[in-house]
């Protein structure tokens, strides 16, 4: 749908687009912060708490690209605006839930509604009003938002729910939500609509995934995700179970490793857009594999700063590898073909997160070490690459 622009500030678009993108990832954080608090008002078994936060990833995945057309019938402002409104929403209701079956309920509905349009509606916003060459930069800028959320979420949630309790700390994160999209509703200016002939017409998700290239590149985020959420998901298990180290002292690595994916984010994608435009794949290739070996290494590391350095390394080229792979569709494709292109390929790195819980948590426990989890996040490494090589960029056309 084409839009008549009127003068944006591209600096006050993309940080609203930011906050959005930091409301979305502290939301995912923030049950599996409080779940230990959850659990001793409303009991369940581990299993029960892994079909908690595995129900989200559910949702997620099937409303990915149902969504993109939504994108393209209401335009990328309503749906990023609905969206972070219904993460108010859900938490709401979350922080009210007097059962079990109504968390899971909750979860499951807030990744099919309130989460899976967001990625894609604000991905195409950027096309829609940033040149191509500034594009893997300010996706970085939003993907960044995920280290400022990991960084910060633990630090203000965690005494909140110890102080107050998980209900009044979902109480505040529906206000901070609403908020939120009350700032994003000034920053992205309404347009007009100059036809709407080509959004009635739509186009055909058949037609769409003809393309092969978007099916290598959803390998790609399905695995490079697989890594970086099983990382991500198992590493206060590994700390402290594995390691010995207090909860309170795996939060405060935690932190530091995502400061690293912040640096990664930034100023990685920084130089990727000014120094190898038209070179993501060779770029992707590089650092997924340094990623994934550092990643590997890390296992045999004891001490605890050079592990944080050894770790939060990889997580930097992991995330640079993250962000350059989701960049990448909003160089190739437009228009129409952009919503559906997009969400197919993020389903990927969804499946990929959900897939990751599973792995992990069946090689972990048959083999009763971690190694086996460090083996797998390094071959998910080496698949990125190889994936990626198969990709022509340079051959596929816009659509």
């Amino acid at each position: 749908m084409k839009q008549e622009n009127k003068t944006i500030n591209l600096n006050v678009l993309l940080g609203s687009l930011f906050l959005g993108y930091v409301m979305v990832y502290i939301d995912k954080l923030s049950v599996g912060i409080s779940i230990v608090s959850i659990s001793k008002d409303l009991p369940m078994s581990e299993s029960t708490k892994g079909l908690i936060l595995s129900a989200f990833f559910l949702g997620y995945a099937l409303m990915q690209v149902p969504m993109s057309f939504a994108i393209n019938r209401f335009g990328a402002r309503k749906v990023v605006i609905g969206s972070v409104l219904l993460i108010g929403f859900f938490d709401f209701l979350f922080g009210m839930s007097p059962s079990v079956q109504m968390l899971l309920s909750v979860r499951l509905l807030t990744g099919m509604l309130a989460h899976s349009g967001y990625a894609s509606a604000s991905s195409k916003e950027v096309i829609e009003n940033f040149p191509i060459e500034r594009r893997t930069f300010a996706k970085g800028i939003l993907i960044s938002s995920s280290g400022v959320a990991g960084i910060i979420g633990p630090i203000l949630l965690s005494p909140i729910i110890e102080i107050k309790g998980w209900r009044f700390a979902y109480t505040l994160l529906t206000i901070l939500a609403i908020t939120i999209a009350i700032i994003i509703s000034f920053a992205i200016p309404k347009r007009k609509e100059t036809f709407k002939k080509e959004a009635n017409k739509g186009i055909s998700i058949l037609t769409v995934w003809k393309n092969s290239t978007i099916w290598i590149l959803f390998a790609g985020a399905f695995f490079i995700n697989n890594l970086l959420y099983g990382l991500n998901n198992w590493l206060p298990t590994f700390l402290t179970s594995y390691r010995g180290v207090s909860l309170t002292q795996s939060g405060m690595i935690s932190s530091a490793v995502g400061a690293f994916s912040l640096i990664g984010a930034i100023g990685g994608s920084y130089l990727v857009g000014r120094f190898f435009q038209g070179r993501d794949k060779l770029v992707i290739i590089i650092t997924s594999i340094i990623g994934s070996l550092l990643v590997f290494t890390s296992y045999f590391v004891h001490k605890p700063f050079i592990f944080i350095i050894v770790l939060g390394s990889s997580t930097l080229f992991l995330t640079l590898a993250f962000v350059t792979l989701m960049a990448i569709p909003m160089k190739l494709f437009d228009g129409q073909s952009f919503a559906p292109s997009y969400s197919t390929i993020a389903s990927g790195g969804i499946i990929g997160g959900a897939v990751a819980q599973l792995v992990i948590g069946f090689l972990v426990e048959r083999s009763g070490t971690f190694l086996t989890a460090f083996i797998y996040f390094f071959i998910l490494g080496l698949l990125t690459s190889l994936s990626l090589v198969f990709v022509k960029l340079d051959s596929t056309k816009k659509a």
